[in-house]
């Protein structure tokens, strides 16, 4: 990223101005790709699949966030972003200052979107009941502490005009303490979102490599963390600078690559059924071959067919619907499928279960 950015700001004599130009060509790129992710997901989900949930007005709402904060940051910038603050007006730096006092919560707006439109999606995709606790409890945490951010990110100045005019009587908290809070909030909860649905993927019986792909697939979150944590060093500089002008380019366009970069990682397991439209041979077939299970000799065979289905517009409830018959069954839900088969040995006075077998697999249209 900062190479990009030295590339885009070439030293000169007029730096200051090309270094606040540099943050609002990488937010703009970064909001567009978000905003090129969330609409394929889109066309996927409702042109496709004829399919919406909650996750994905969720993860709309993100984007909205991010463009506000890319609004807030050409603010900025239009007020001397990239420029030293002795060579800026006190009144253009003030304005300045109002636009980043108004970024900060929309940044944490747009995360928060982000990060339930993931919550949401596991809970319609993954029947565990231990896996779906988890689900409310991250639900909770995640509503605690962005609450937290969005608040304070407003009251971080008592009285608020203090953020953008140290002349005035007040208090402020640390910024420092504060903002590392929050990005620390951030990086936990990502890795634990990353984490919650490997357990029930490693236990799948699925062939390896297959198992292996779907679990890159819900690991792909792990770039949000890498982007996280680079942040960091921005957001220090910022924190503990008495030329925020200057100093600020950096945690405004690694600011802007947090909670885009989330925002693409999240769509990007819902674009298979489009890939696979456009695409038909990329997609191996033995997605769609049985895998092999242990067969029993003795006793009269019946195969029951099961599948997990939403109830009704309520996409947290699940009922397992079992019925007769030769053929397995499939069930689209919104762009995971998951389906199992049950075989059940009989004999004249008792059944007997012998075999269970569950797949995960990425749905097609």
């Amino acid at each position: 990223m900062d190479v990009l950015a030295s590339s885009i700001s070439p030293r000169g004599d007029d730096e200051g101005a090309s270094r606040g130009k540099t943050a609002v060509v990488i937010t703009a790129v970064l909001t567009s790709l978000a905003a090129l992710a969330v609409g394929v997901r889109l066309y996927t989900r409702v042109g496709l699949l004829k399919l919406t949930g909650r996750e994905d007005w969720t993860i709309l709402g993100a984007l909205v966030f991010s463009f506000v904060y890319l609004g807030l940051v050409i603010g900025q910038q239009q007020y001397g972003l990239g420029k030293h603050q002795w060579s800026i007006s006190p009144e253009s730096m003030q304005t300045q200052l109002r636009c980043l006092w108004i970024a900060i919560p929309m940044y944490n707006s747009s995360l928060v979107c982000t990060k339930f439109s993931i919550l949401f999606n596991y809970l319609r995709v993954f029947p565990n009941r231990r896996l779906r606790l988890s689900c409310y409890i991250m639900m909770g945490i995640v509503t605690a502490y962005s609450s937290w951010a969005i608040v304070s990110g407003y009251l971080t100045c008592v009285p608020v005009a203090k953020f953008w005019n140290p002349t005035v009587k007040g208090h402020c908290l640390n910024f420092q303490a504060l903002w590392f809070f929050n990005a620390a909030m951030n990086i936990i909860t990502d890795t634990t979102l990353l984490i919650i649905p490997m357990p029930v993927l490693s236990h799948l019986q699925l062939p390896k490599k297959q198992k292996i792909a779907l679990m890159g697939v819900f690991a792909v979150g792990a770039i949000v963390c890498v982007t996280s944590i680079l942040r960091l060093s921005g957001l220090h500089q910022v924190a503990v600078s008495k030329d925020t002008s200057w100093d600020n380019v950096n945690a405004a366009y690694w600011t802007a690559a947090e909670c885009n970069v989330a925002i693409i990682c999240a769509c990007l397991p819902y674009l298979r059924p489009l890939i696979v439209r456009m695409f038909p041979h990329l997609i191996n077939s033995s997605y769609h071959q049985r895998t092999p299970g242990r067969r029993t000799t003795t006793g009269n065979f019946s195969k029951h067919r099961a599948t997990m289905a939403s109830q009704g517009q309520d996409f947290d409830l699940y009922t397992i619907n079992i019925e007769k018959g030769d053929n397995m069954s499939r069930s689209t839900m919104d762009g995971i499928e998951v389906t199992t088969e049950m075989t059940t040995v009989q004999e004249t006075s008792k059944d007997l279960e012998s075999t269970s077998e569950r797949r995960l697999v990425i749905n097609e249209p």
